[in-house]
C-alpha cells in the first residue's frame, strides 16, 4: 500500500513540474511586472526566479526527470511483482508510458496553458522551495551544460534585437481577436512605425504651401490672415522657396493693435520667428522628439541640397498615429483624406493622397516603397505622366486616370481586386 501511495505522490510531483514549466513559460511578462508593481509578492518572487533562467529551468527539468524516472522504476517493480517479469516489463513499457504521458505531460501542460497566471502564482512558493533544495545538483548540471555549449555552434547574438521585439509586439497586437479594439490596435502599430516613416512621407508639399510675401503691406497681411484657417504662415522674400520667417496669428494681433493706434512703420519680419529647417529623411520618431525638445510645432522640410520640399507640423505627426484630426475651422477641401465611391464601385481619390493613408483607411496593401503619394505610384509604374482615361493594373488594383492638371494627376479611380 505504501508503494502505491508513493507512486501517486510521484505522479503529483510530475504534474507539478510539468505544469509549472509550461505556466512559467507562458505567463505574460508585462502582467507579472504590473502585478509586482501592485504589490503582489508571488509575482515579485517569480520575476526574480525568471531573471535567473538557467537555475529555474534546471530545477524544473531536474525535478521532472527525477520523479518520472522514479515513477517508471517503482511502477515497473510493482508490475513485475504482480504479473511476473515478462508481463510486468511489457505492461510497464506501455501502461506506465501512457499514464506518465497523460497525467504527467499532456494534462498538466494543457491545464497550465489555459490558466498560466493562476497556475504560476499557485506554484511559486513550492517552486521557490525546490529551487533552493535542488540548487547543488542544478549548479553542477549547469556547469556541465555550459562546458558542452562551448563545442556547439554559437547562437545569433541579435536574437533579441529591436526589430525582433517590434515584430513580437506587432504579432501580439494582430493576435488580439477583439474587434472593438481595432482603432487602438491601429494606433499601436502606427507608434511602432514612427522610426520607419520619414517626414517626407507625411509633409505638406511645397505646391500646397500657404505662404505670404514678407514685403506685403500690413492691411494686406491682416486681410490674408482673416481668411486663412492656419495659425502659422511662412513668409518668403524674392521667391516662394526663400522662406525668411514664420508669422504666428498671435503676433498679427499685436501688429493690428499698433496699426489701429495709428502706427504705420510696421516691419512684419520684426514679429516673425526664424524658420526651422529639417531634412526630409528625418524619421517621425526623431521629429517628434525634436518638436518636444524645441517646444515648436512647425518645421520646414528641405532635401539634401537645401531646397524647400514642404512643411511638417506636430499635428501631422500625431495624425500619423491617431488618424485625421479636424477642428471647427477646417473645411472639406482642406481634409487630408477625401474619397467618394463611383457607380462602377471604384473609389475616386485625390492624386495627392498618401499611399499610407489609403492603406490604413481601406486596409489595402498598396506598395509605398516607390512613391509616397497615389499619383507618384501611378507615374512611377507607368514610367510617364498618364492622360485621363488611361487604365493601369498595379498589384491587382485597377487605376483609372480621371483628372490631370498640367503635370499633376488630380483624380484617380481605384478598383481593388475582387476577394
Amino acid at each position: 500500500m505504501t508503494s502505491y501511495l508513493i507512486l501517486l505522490f510521484l505522479l503529483c510531483c510530475s504534474f507539478f513540474f510539468s505544469g509549472t514549466e509550461t505556466a512559467v513559460t507562458a505567463v505574460s511578462a508585462p502582467l507579472l511586472h504590473d502585478q509586482e508593481k501592485q504589490g503582489n509578492s508571488r509575482a515579485k518572487k517569480l520575476n526574480r526566479l525568471k531573471a535567473n533562467g538557467d537555475r529555474l529551468l534546471g530545477t524544473l527539468l531536474f525535478g521532472n526527470n527525477v520523479v518520472n524516472i522514479a515513477t517508471t522504476a517503482l511502477s515497473t517493480s510493482l508490475l513485475i511483482e504482480a504479473f511476473g517479469e515478462r508481463w510486468g516489463v511489457i505492461l510497464a513499457t506501455f501502461v506506465v508510458s501512457v499514464v506518465i504521458l497523460v497525467f504527467s505531460e499532456i494534462l498538466p501542460k494543457t491545464y497550465a496553458l489555459s490558466t498560466p497566471f493562476s497556475f504560476a502564482m499557485t506554484a511559486t512558493p513550492l517552486l521557490l522551495f525546490c529551487v533552493r533544495l535542488f540548487y547543488p545538483f542544478v549548479f553542477a548540471l549547469n556547469i556541465v551544460s555550459k562546458w558542452v555549449m562551448h563545442f556547439l555552434p554559437k547562437a545569433d547574438q541579435n536574437t533579441d534585437s529591436e526589430e525582433q521585439l517590434k515584430a513580437e509586439i506587432r504579432g501580439a497586437i494582430d493576435m488580439d481577436a477583439d474587434s472593438n479594439l481595432s482603432q487602438e490596435k491601429g494606433m499601436l502599430k502606427s507608434v511602432l512605425d514612427l522610426d520607419e516613416v520619414t517626414v517626407e512621407d507625411i509633409m505638406v508639399h511645397r505646391s500646397h504651401l500657404v505662404s505670404l510675401n514678407a514685403l506685403s503691406k500690413p492691411q494686406e497681411i491682416f486681410n490674408f490672415i482673416s481668411h486663412t484657417p492656419f495659425s502659422r504662415i511662412p513668409l518668403w522674400k524674392g521667391k516662394r522657396d526663400n522662406i525668411v520667417g514664420i508669422l504666428h496669428v498671435k503676433s498679427v494681433l499685436k501688429m493690428m493693435t499698433l496699426f489701429d493706434a495709428g502706427y504705420k512703420n510696421i516691419h512684419i519680419l520684426d514679429y516673425c520667428t526664424k524658420p526651422w529647417f529639417v531634412l526630409n529623411t528625418t524619421s517621425l520618431l526623431d521629429q517628434l522628439h525634436a518638436f518636444k525638445k524645441r517646444r515648436e510645432h512647425f518645421a520646414l522640410v528641405v532635401d539634401e541640397y537645401g531646397d524647400l520640399q514642404g512643411l511638417v507640423t506636430l499635428e501631422d505627426v500625431l495624425e500619423e498615429i491617431v488618424g485625421d484630426i479636424s477642428d471647427e475651422n477646417d473645411t472639406p477641401e482642406q481634409s487630408t483624406f477625401q474619397v467618394t465611391k463611383t457607380e462602377s464601385g471604384a473609389w475616386r481619390v485625390d492624386g495627392g493622397v498618401t499611399i499610407r493613408d489609403l492603406n490604413r483607411h481601406f486596409k489595402w496593401e498598396l506598395p509605398d516603397e516607390e512613391a509616397a503619394t497615389l499619383a507618384g505610384l501611378v507615374m512611377y509604374r507607368a514610367e510617364r505622366i498618364p492622360t485621363p482615361g488611361q487604365t493601369f493594373l498595379i498589384d491587382g488594383y485597377t487605376f483609372t486616370i480621371v483628372g490631370r492638371d498640367k503635370n499633376r494627376l488630380t483624380q484617380i479611380d481605384i478598383l481593388p481586386p475582387a476577394i
